[in-house]
């Protein structure tokens, strides 16, 4: 018997398909769809963030970021290999690091008692051979962690990987800088040692308040931007 919250985004997907909830219209708030299927908020927000995972829906709060690549709007809660794929974008991405660390200091930075992390650090490139992108994503040790560091991840996706354990985000926070290139990073991105990228760290959280990833991010500034919004989207 499927999981209650999956239920209810079947439930969810099959009125968007017949068309009572329309492409651009808003779902009703989570307070009334808790009571319409007698749930908790915490299982409808379960629900919203299975829908928001299939790109189906777009989840807007009081304010957030919104990365775009060539002008392109990339809904990274889905990851960006397929976020950048729907938009037609063809990438390649280099797996250089997939291992289990212990990295007392980050545990001190997000509060965690345990230091044991899954180090994922990825670099991100166009079919011509560009790298736009390099990416280390640590995620704290988990059950089912160390079938991936044997296995790999599942279909390359680290947001599949993820799904496939169970393991889902409904949020988190993101800070952007500027930074230059250390020798390393700039051996790795075919760049010059102190060229500028954009520098980006988000923290994820899921449904329980636990951390589901940090991970630092390096953008090549030609081609993303960050895009802010602020207050209500408008009916």
């Amino acid at each position: 018997m499927p999981a209650k919250y999956k239920e209810i985004a079947d439930k969810l997907m099959a009125r968007i398909r017949r068309g009572e909830i329309g492409a651009g219209g808003r779902l009703p708030g989570e307070h009334l769809l808790a009571e319409t299927y007698e749930v908790s908020r915490s299982t409808i927000r379960q629900a919203l963030a299975e829908l928001q995972h299939a790109g189906v829906i777009e989840t807007w709060t009081g304010a957030g970021s919104f990365v775009r690549y060539d002008g392109a709007l990339l809904d990274d809660q889905i990851g960006w290999t397929e976020a950048l794929a729907r938009r037609g974008i063809e990438t390649q991405t280099r797996n250089i690091r997939l291992e289990r660390i212990v990295d007392g200091p980050l545990a001190h930075d997000l509060g965690l008692a345990d230091a044991v992390f899954l180090a994922l650090d990825r670099v991100r490139g166009t079919r011509s051979g560009e790298a736009i992108s390099l990416e280390r994503s640590r995620l704290p040790w988990r059950k089912g962690f160390g079938d991936v560091l044997r296995d790999g991840l599942k279909e390359g996706s680290l947001q599949r990987t993820l799904a496939a354990l169970d393991i889902r985000s409904i949020g988190g926070s993101e800070a952007v800088a500027l930074a230059r290139l250390t020798a390393e990073e700039a051996a790795l991105l075919g760049r010059s040692e102190g060229d500028a990228f954009l520098a980006a760290r988000r923290t994820v959280f899921g449904l329980d308040g636990a951390v589901v990833e940090r991970v630092d991010s390096l953008l090549h500034p030609d081609h993303f931007k960050l895009q802010f919004s602020f207050g209500e989207r408008p009916k």
